[in-house]
């Protein structure tokens, strides 16, 4: 053991009268120590928060979504499909159609503005969990829309009317605006929302033509709530609604055209792998029939991602200031030291120390304070994480906007070791001062002023 150690741990010990550098040493290690459990606590808070929205954007939005330039859309989309679910990344693809539009109950005529999309449910529970969120009603409504009747099968005028109605599902949100729901005391969800099935609605857009867009010409469809879901978002679910495939290809006048395609990849969470796929819409021109781009689910929601990482970064600055605050506790602590152990220095230098000897020991002795700190913030910032995850507390709101009723955290080590790198790293830079001046001192200055 190098003797500069042994020292510095001597100078943390309470001796004689020197009770109050020993009690400014633990106040300046509480300091740190603070300091790191409020970031680590923050950061897993933080953590927790955008890992659940990602994982409810995930749910909704698909991976990958190619976009058709041309207004006439993709006609052949069955081969289409049937080539890229070949790619090894893709797990599955499916054909949607995504316009704007407008949407108004039949009894209030209220317009509320929407993107609606046409799906084929089969496929769309393949790439989102749309059937996942339905807290009243079912898919069902979509796919057995205009379903012919098995042959043989005498069909009733009642049956074939309702046949043709087209089916729609909206969302928690745009449910409680458009028919003024809410649960009351006792209700369940399902219970509440089932009072919007089977209502009626209007659905407005611009209608397209095989090439381009007439901004004159609009198209109207009546449409009957089959199902309402619950997202977890609520951008999605007071503005999103879902149709099927042929109600939107015969509301915009598409044919049996689609305007996009979803995928759903094997490995979205390298942005490389994204890359690498959205190339492969650069090969297949040819078989896509005209020209047209991807987009993966970052560059869908890169502002919101933005933000996200724009506050965290935000809060991680401002933190890493109290720890910076709390640092110079050891530079007062240290030049505490350097005087009451003046008599000492001199001795040592007496005796052979030399000026870098000197300076290790004041160095060794605010890592000793800076790495305590450091050691019982992580401890303190591990366990009010664990007691958030185990006990956590309910948000204002009632939930109504992410619906967080309750404050995620989620722990990553890269947090913690970026911390305590970040702590030690402050706290040497904090003890080079303190030591350069214990380490000026001559045996003669040291032994007469002491």
């Amino acid at each position: 053991m190098r003797y500069e150690w042994f020292v510095a741990k001597r100078y943390l010990r309470p001796q004689g009268g020197a009770t109050f550098i020993f009690h400014l040493t633990l106040i300046s290690t509480a300091g740190v120590a603070l300091g790191v459990a409020s970031l680590i606590t923050v950061l897993s808070v933080m953590n927790g928060f955008g890992n659940y929205l990602r994982s409810k954007i995930l749910q909704v939005r698909s991976h990958i979504v190619f976009y058709y330039d041309n207004y006439g859309g993709i006609g052949n989309y069955d081969q289409v499909l049937s080539e890229f679910a070949k790619i090894p990344n893709v797990a599955a693809c499916s054909p949607t159609i995504k316009e704007w539009g407008f949407l108004y109950p039949v009894e209030s005529r209220i317009p509320y503005a929407v993107n609606f999309v046409g799906i084929d449910p089969d496929y769309e529970i393949q790439v989102t969990a749309l059937d996942q969120f339905m807290i009243a009603g079912s898919l069902d409504g979509l796919r057995e829309e205009r379903r012919p009747p098995a042959s043989g099968r005498k069909v009733k005028i009642t049956e074939l009317a309702q046949a043709k109605k087209h089916g729609i599902l909206i969302g928690k949100e745009l449910a409680a605006a458009m028919f003024h729901i809410g649960e009351a005391e006792g209700e369940t969800k399902e219970q509440a929302y089932s009072r919007a099935l089977g209502r009626r609605i209007n659905l407005i857009t611009l209608r397209h033509d095989t090439d381009t867009i007439s901004l004159e010409q609009t198209s109207t469809d009546q449409f009957v709530v089959e199902g309402v879901f619950e997202s977890g978002h609520y951008e999605y679910d007071s503005t999103l609604v879902y149709i099927s495939l042929p109600a939107a290809q015969t509301l915009l006048g598409l044919g049996n055209r689609v305007t996009e395609i979803q995928f759903r990849l094997r490995d979205h969470s390298i942005p490389q792998t994204n890359l690498t796929s959205l190339e492969i819409f650069k090969k297949n021109q040819e078989l896509l029939g005209g020209a047209g781009y991807g987009q993966t689910w970052m560059s869908m929601n890169q502002t919101f991602f933005q933000a996200l990482d724009i506050e965290k970064r935000t809060m991680d600055y401002i933190l890493k200031i109290i720890i910076l605050v709390a640092t110079f506790n050891i530079i007062a602590t240290l030049f505490m030291v350097v005087t009451e152990k003046t008599r000492d220095i001199g001795l040592l230098r007496a005796i052979g120390a030399g000026r870098k000897n000197i300076m290790l020991i004041f160095i060794f002795l605010g890592l000793i304070v800076g790495a305590l700190g450091a050691g019982l913030g992580v401890l303190g910032g591990f366990s009010i994480c664990t007691f958030l995850q185990m006990f956590p507390p309910e948000l204002p709101g009632e939930g109504r906007v992410y619906y967080l009723k309750y404050l995620p955290c989620e722990m990553e080590l890269m947090d913690f070791v970026w911390v305590s790198v970040y702590t030690l790293v402050v706290s040497f830079l904090a003890s080079i001062y303190p030591a350069v001046r214990a380490a000026r001192f001559t045996p003669v200055d040291a032994l007469r002023f002491s």
